[in-house]
């Protein structure tokens, strides 16, 4: 499945039901780093908190959950290249 990301914007917030769970998804750009980091709620609990989203990083590696795996795909994340030249897969 993929998961819909939109480019243009530092800052992304939103909710996706990944394997019957509600999943809240934020990512911040880091201007100084060049990258995003991001952070995975399930349930009002964070499962990950500023992990960089890097092509072909696991985001939920070493995190004991069922959900799965959520993996960027594609070039290298950018504000502007966000969604395009790139996706955010998630695997059950």
């Amino acid at each position: 499945m993929i998961i819909p990301l939109n480019s243009g914007s530092a800052f992304q917030r939103f909710s996706v039901s990944l394997s019957g769970h509600m999943v809240r998804i934020e990512m911040r750009w880091l201007t100084r780093f060049s990258l995003f980091l991001v952070d995975i709620h399930v349930a009002g609990d964070a499962l990950v908190q500023g992990r960089a989203l890097l092509p072909g990083q696991d985001l939920l590696e070493g995190v004991i959950t069922d959900l799965g795996t959520i993996t960027l795909e594609g070039d290298p994340a950018t504000v502007a290249n966000l969604g395009q030249s790139n996706r955010l897969v998630y695997q059950s």
